[in-house]
C-alpha cells in the first residue's frame, strides 16, 4: 500500500498485493473484517470507511459523523472534515484522486466519464467553498490508473469530450485508435481550479501494464478485484 502523509492526513492507495478490497460487494461484517486486516487501519485505529455506489458521474457527497458506515449513497466523490473517518473510492483502471487540507479531505473516482464531466475540478470547488479553503491550501495525490499507453477510446468518445470542452481533445492522441491521457487531463482540470502544479503528486504506474501489482478491468476483461484508495484526517499527536 502506498501511503502519503500531508496536512495531518494520510492518503493511501492499495494494490493487488493488499488483496481484493471490493468492500462494496461484501456484507458489512465481511467488509469490516477485510478492512481491519489492513496494517494501516490497525496502526492508526481507523473507523470503518465511507464510500459511495460509484455511477461514473459527477455527484459529490458530504460525509459526517452521522453518515452510515460503508456505503453512504450514489456518487463518485466524497468530502469529510471528520477526524479518523476515512473516505475512499474503488478502482481497477479508473483514476483515484485523494485530496488533503488542514480542514477537510476528499476522495474522487475519475473514470473517463467522470473526467469528461470534470469531477476533479468540481470537487475542488465544492471543498473550497464548503470549508473556506483556497486551492493553494490543497495537496492532491493521483493514484495508479490505466495509462495513456493502454486507454483506447472510440471516435465517439473524443467527440463527447470536445463537446464538453474543446480543450479536452488535446489530451487524446492517435495510434490505431484514439488514446486518452487520463492523468494529464485531470491534472489540467485541477490546475484550472487553481491547485498549484507543485501540490499535485502523481503515481506513474499503469494498472493495465502492471499485471502483478494492480487489478485491471480492461486487462482481465471482467470484474475480478478492486483497489481501494482512501484519505483520512488524523490527530496531530
Amino acid at each position: 500500500m502506498q501511503i502519503i502523509t500531508e496536512n495531518n492526513s494520510i492518503a493511501c492507495f492499495s494494490s493487488a498485493k493488499d488483496g481484493d478490497l471490493s468492500l462494496y460487494l461484501m456484507s458489512d461484517a465481511d467488509a469490516a473484517n477485510a478492512w481491519q486486516k489492513l496494517p494501516t487501519v490497525r496502526e492508526y485505529r481507523l473507523a470503518n470507511p465511507r464510500y459511495a455506489q460509484q455511477v461514473h458521474g459527477d455527484e459529490i457527497l458530504l460525509v459526517d459523523e452521522n453518515s452510515p458506515s460503508f456505503c453512504v449513497g450514489k456518487g463518485d466523490a466524497l468530502i469529510t472534515a471528520c477526524k479518523g473517518l476515512p473516505v475512499g473510492v474503488f478502482s481497477a483502471d479508473c483514476l483515484p484522486i485523494l485530496i488533503s487540507s488542514e480542514k477537510a479531505v476528499a476522495a474522487i473516482h475519475a473514470g473517463w466519464r467522470g473526467s469528461c464531466l470534470n469531477i476533479a475540478g468540481k470537487t475542488v470547488q465544492k471543498l473550497c467553498q464548503g470549508f473556506s479553503l483556497s486551492p493553494e491550501d490543497l495537496h492532491v495525490s493521483l493514484g495508479p490508473c490505466i495509462g495513456a499507453c493502454c486507454l483506447e477510446m472510440g471516435d465517439e468518445i473524443i467527440s463527447q469530450f470536445s463537446k464538453e470542452n474543446e480543450t479536452y481533445s488535446d489530451f487524446f492522441f492517435r495510434r490505431e485508435k484514439w488514446h486518452l491521457d487520463l492523468v494529464a487531463l485531470n491534472k489540467f482540470q485541477l490546475q484550472q481550479t487553481g491547485v498549484p502544479e507543485e501540490k499535485i503528486q502523481i503515481t506513474e504506474k499503469c494498472t493495465f501494464c502492471s499485471d502483478e501489482e494492480f487489478f485491471s478491468f480492461r486487462r482481465q476483461k471482467r470484474r475480478n478485484g478492486s483497489m481501494f484508495s482512501f484519505v483520512v484526517k488524523i490527530d496531530e499527536n
